[in-house]
């Protein structure tokens, strides 16, 4: 008689725009009994119409991709797919983004460099019902941060607004300004005036250290390299 299959019981969809970290997260989730990767994209445009479609149970995603962000595909799935859990693994802080994935509507988030038996704890724990967030990770902003940012006197990528922090990582991907503003629906002006005050919180003067910063951010976690 042929082996008794187990039945998938939860769907799990990556996103990631590396088909080598995508390939490493399926094959070890696809151990875990009961569970199936449903499926995969390189960039949050792709993944919002596949787990449309798919329904999956719960979502993987990178933050940095080319084009959307993976917070934007966050905030998209509130309204696409509002039953879906999202866990994000990223590179970078946890101190910059986990609240922000919080706020988003995300249920977690691990840096990249978590072992994959944590992984797979996590996700388990999010189908349990569980948020996985460490406290530290969710420190309020400064209570002081809008008087800051006024006076200009403000350092730092967690400073940076959510939109900010998107056309940042465009411009890390080698995106021009005028290709941000197309691709976030923005005006040329609009894009702009976001470089002009990101360069402005991190403390740049000129563009080539704003370009190498959101390089040094996308690709290595440190815009400060």
């Amino acid at each position: 008689m042929p082996p008794k299959q187990t039945a998938v019981t939860r769907r799990i969809f990556l996103v990631d725009d590396h088909p080598a970290f995508r390939a490493g997260m399926k094959a070890i989730l696809g151990l875990e009994e009961g569970w199936e990767v449903c499926g995969e994209a390189g960039n949050a445009r792709e993944a919002l119409t596949a787990i449309e479609k798919l329904e999956p149970d719960l979502v993987l995603t990178d933050l940095s991709m080319p084009g959307r962000s993976g917070l934007e595909l966050v905030k998209d799935l509130k309204s696409v797919a509002p039953n879906v859990r999202v866990l994000v693994m990223s590179m970078h802080e946890d101190t910059v983004y986990a609240l922000r994935v919080l706020q988003a509507g995300g249920h977690g988030y691990l840096n990249k460099e978590t072992a994959a038996d944590q992984v797979v704890d996590a996700i388990r724990r999010i189908f349990d019902g569980q948020m996985m967030f460490k406290p530290e990770q969710l420190a309020q902003r400064p209570a002081n941060l809008p008087n800051r940012e006024a006076s200009g006197v403000v350092e730092g990528v967690e400073f940076l607004t959510d939109r900010e922090l998107e056309v940042f990582e465009l411009l890390g991907h080698g995106k021009s300004t005028k290709e941000v503003a197309a691709e976030l629906g923005m005006s040329g002006r609009t894009a702009e005036v976001h470089r002009a005050n990101i360069k402005k919180k991190l403390g740049f003067n000129t563009a080539a250290e704003l370009t190498h910063a959101a390089y040094q951010w996308v690709y290595q976690g440190d815009p400060g390299a």
